[in-house]
């Protein structure tokens, strides 16, 4: 006997069909809970149920009194995912550098293909701004957005979702970890030479050097997690 499918699971199917046919595009209004539960043939607790879900998982967003739309929003599930991976020691810390210098590498060699000027000068303006501060929490705060930048460039928006992610939880779970690389002037003046370096070269084109760069940057931070990592003879870009 064929197994009968949740009246939840056939909302969810409904709009991500909806979706897959672009019926439902970014920013589009869902049917209201009402239609949904005629149309389907089910009560609207199941309609709600799956509304939730699709929420949870970044699909849909709320907005108070305008209804539910297509949002496309996962930065959120992915930050959740991988906390509670970290939490149930499923992921740790040098697994998430593992996976982040290897995000990294690659979004850099994107970044040298698809990084326009304004881009760039963003980049330097960053740089410039890390080099004059003597804060601790500007320290970190012009260092993340200088990798953000080159995510961005990137133009891959899967690498830049599971990039910011990673960060996220890195921040929550490993207290002031950016702080304390950033802490002496000589760890600040050697991370921040790799930094100019990793913008000269993208200026140029110049992928193999920039990564070498990026590369010495992540071995300054935490030699005992990438002395074993070499740099990639080949980027595909």
């Amino acid at each position: 006997m064929k197994k009968q499918k949740k009246a939840y699971k056939i909302v969810i199917d409904y709009i991500k069909q909806q979706i897959r046919n672009r019926e439902l595009m970014i920013g589009e209004l869902l049917p209201p809970e009402r239609e949904l539960s005629e149309k389907l043939g089910v009560s609207r607790n199941s309609v709600r149920e799956a509304l939730k879900i699709l929420s949870v998982i970044g699909v849909i967003s709320s907005r108070q009194g305008a209804g539910n739309y297509v949002s496309c929003d996962f930065d959120h599930y992915l930050v959740d995912t991988f906390s509670m991976m970290f939490i149930l020691g499923e992921l740790d810390y040098d697994q998430i550098n593992q996976i982040r210098i290897g995000l990294e590498m690659q979004a850099y060699a994107l970044a040298v293909k698809y990084a326009d000027n304004s881009e760039i000068l963003q980049m330097q303006e960053y740089v410039e701004k890390l080099d004059r501060s003597q804060n601790e929490e500007e320290n970190t705060l012009w260092d993340k957005k200088i990798h953000y930048a080159i995510a961005k460039a990137s133009r891959n928006v899967l690498i830049q979702n599971i990039l910011n992610a990673l960060s996220e939880v890195m921040d929550v779970f490993i207290e002031d970890m950016r702080r304390e690389i950033l802490r002496t002037e000589e760890r600040k003046e050697m991370l921040q030479e790799f930094h100019k370096q990793m913008v000269e070269y993208l200026i140029k084109r110049d992928a193999k050097n920039g990564q070498k760069a990026l590369m010495q940057h992540f071995e300054m931070i935490d030699p005992v997690s990438y002395t074993h990592l070499t740099l990639p003879t080949n980027s595909r870009v």
